[in-house]
């Protein structure tokens, strides 16, 4: 094979050019360049047209043909054949090209993803063999997405001096996701708060602080506007731009989320040793350790249990019927079996799930005392709503739309990696004209939290109704692949109508011991792992023979040395941005930070440590 590390190709100048026998209309099978062992890893078998593909000439840096045969670029093969298998057979846009016509992204999401699948999207979910599925992923998710708005809500209440609290949150979480879940073009993505918009609230709202500007009046002309915004990013096709993101930066952002929910769950429970510790009175301090001791017991026993419940599929235990049900319904059956058990030490008082029991706004009049309505004033309360702060609130919102611009396609791009064999195709800006059109206006009408894409919440979802198996890898080693995935929209719709009556269930909800919930929160981030390249590469760091290492792709196709380099590299990214989040100064432009590493992994192309050919096996 022949190598030049500078190719001229304007659409990937950082891979070289390959001879490649090339047949027509089965471009998918034509990716020879990275290795044998990516078809093993799960293929994306979706129908490609031959209709779809497209041959220009070099200067277009694609394909040309000359005495020795076919050449091509490499990593523009990569990415149009994935554009091919995700295009219609009508021969439209992929779902991240630009269309140059006025909502062409949109309409095309439209003919693509959403006509021809809506009704299987609803029927698929109840067939025979999926129900059990559905029924036990809509459960678990409740519990999760409840637990994670309350918690946002006290820190929303906390961060806006009660002006939005519990209830608003909850409300906003079950509203958004029941519109999401209707019209969006990927329903495996699931709406709540994430810690950006909690940091972007409180600046907002020391913004409207310092300009002596009445909060709730200028968040609904803050949502207004980045409703206005959202939706001229949706019919102009900007999502287009995410493109430029390769596995290089998901790995990254995957792995990141992963571990910020770890890390939450182990903090948790940390913090409460630390509050016994610090506790003056001997007393007082023995019954904290004592929550301390139970809260870590039924926190690991969660966990422990849940995992145990997930890996029963693939054993021999007990009657396939039960080891699916186990399996299906592992974290629900966890929840009510610890919380149970907590029930047996009623003198230990463990801190329990928060749930508002009255349906009102938490913002209550200053002069009267009494609850607002659930309609904001946009002209002000107390006084009149200045005119120049209507126009004014354009800024702040301009980087909300931003914000959510960059949760959604990320967490959006996350699920649809080809490994997780997802066979309907998504619906990039067709997701964010219903959060402009419909999610954002809702929330800013009512005074609720804005809502986004919560990443690590949607990539359990994914899972949850995903089924893993371990494969053998040619040459040695073994990995995981996706082999099935119940894509439909009951389980999104379904968990959320269950959190908009929540309050109703709250006598009920409020026993829940916040430590079961983080055993729940462990074991979202330890199954959101597998299948990250990057942890896989992390993990070889333990294996001290070379020789022995798994036959992943990448490994053998560049030298061991340059291979646990570049993934030092990634990992010292990981690290910074963990750090950020920890940081309040700025955890408000980690979303921002995110977007820096498409430059980051650009400007890698100037680094002569690894060439073309390289990156383009680890950033395969």
């Amino acid at each position: 094979m022949s190598s030049t590390h500078a190719s001229d190709s304007p659409m990937d100048p950082d891979v070289e050019k390959t001879p490649i026998t090339l047949v027509v209309g089965d471009i998918a099978k034509e990716e020879q360049a990275k290795q044998t062992a990516d078809n093993d890893l799960n293929p994306d078998k979706r129908p490609v047209s031959e209709t779809n593909m497209t041959v220009t000439s070099t200067t277009t840096g694609s394909i040309t043909s000359t005495d020795s045969g076919f050449y091509m670029n490499r990593g523009w093969l990569r990415r149009r054949s994935m554009e091919v298998m995700k295009t219609g057979q009508d021969g439209g846009p992929g779902p991240l090209q630009f269309t140059g016509h006025f909502a062409g992204g949109v309409r095309a999401d439209i003919r693509r993803r959403l006509i021809p699948y809506y009704w299987s999207d609803w029927a698929d979910g109840f067939t025979p063999e999926n129900r059990s599925t559905t029924l036990g992923s809509t459960v678990f998710l409740f519990f999760a997405c409840l637990s994670a708005a309350a918690t946002f809500g006290m820190l929303f209440d906390e961060s806006t001096e009660g002006q939005l609290g519990s209830i608003e949150m909850i409300l906003s979480s079950g509203i958004s996701g029941l519109f999401y879940s209707l019209f969006s073009g990927q329903p495996f993505c699931i709406m709540g708060a994430t810690g950006p918009e909690l940091a972007y609230t409180l600046v907002f709202y020391n913004l409207c602080d310092s300009f002596d500007i009445e909060f709730l009046p200028a968040r609904f002309w803050q949502g207004m506007w980045c409703s206005f915004f959202t939706v001229v990013i949706a019919v102009g096709d900007l999502s287009a731009l995410m493109g430029h993101v390769t596995r290089f930066t998901e790995e990254i952002f995957s792995a990141l989320i992963s571990i910020m929910y770890i890390a939450r769950a182990l903090e948790n429970v940390v913090k409460m040793y630390v509050d016994g510790w610090n506790e003056s009175s001997s007393d007082k301090a023995l019954d904290l350790f004592a929550e301390a001791f139970l809260g870590t017991l039924l926190f690991l026993g969660t966990y422990k249990f849940a995992i145990w419940c997930k890996k029963t599929r693939s054993t021999k235990l007990f009657a396939g019927w039960f080891r699916n049900f186990l399996a299906n319904y592992g974290v629900t059956i966890a929840i009510l079996t610890f919380t149970g058990i907590a029930f047996a030490f009623p003198k230990v008082d463990l801190p329990k799930l928060t749930i508002p029991t009255t349906f009102e706004p938490s913002y209550k009049d200053p002069t009267t005392g009494k609850a607002r309505d659930w309609f904001v004033k946009p002209m002000g309360y107390e006084k009149d709503f200045p005119i120049w702060a209507i126009f004014f609130t354009a800024l702040p919102a301009l980087g909300l739309a931003l914000l959510g611009y960059l949760d959604q396609n990320l967490t959006s791009i996350l699920i649809n990696r080809k490994d997780h064999n997802l066979k309907k195709p998504p619906g990039y800006h067709l997701d964010m004209l219903v959060c402009g059109v419909t999610i954002y206006p809702i929330c800013a009408v009512l005074g609720l939290p804005f809502t986004h894409a919560a990443t690590v919440r949607s990539m359990t979802h994914l899972i949850s109704v995903s089924t893993r198996d371990t494969v053998p890898l040619k040459g040695g080693g073994t990995t995981t692949k996706v082999t099935k995935v119940v894509e439909q929209r009951c389980t999104n719709f379904g968990i959320h109508i269950m959190i908009c009556i929540a309050v109703l269930a709250a006598p009920i909800l409020k026993h829940v011991p916040k430590t079961v919930l983080y055993g729940v929160f462990m074991y979202m981030g330890v199954t959101s792992i597998p299948g990250n390249e990057l942890f896989d590469r992390i993990f070889l760091w333990s294996v001290w023979n070379p020789a022995q290492y798994p036959k992943y792709h990448f490994v053998g196709a560049v030298s061991t040395f340059k291979m646990h380099a570049y993934t030092a590299f990634q990992l010292s990214l990981l690290a910074v941005l963990f750090a950020m989040t920890k940081i309040d100064a700025i955890s408000v432009a980690f979303p921002f930070f995110i977007g820096l590493l498409v430059f980051v992994r650009k400007g890698l192309r100037c680094v002569p440590f690894w060439n073309a050919e390289e990156l383009s096996h680890l950033d395969a």
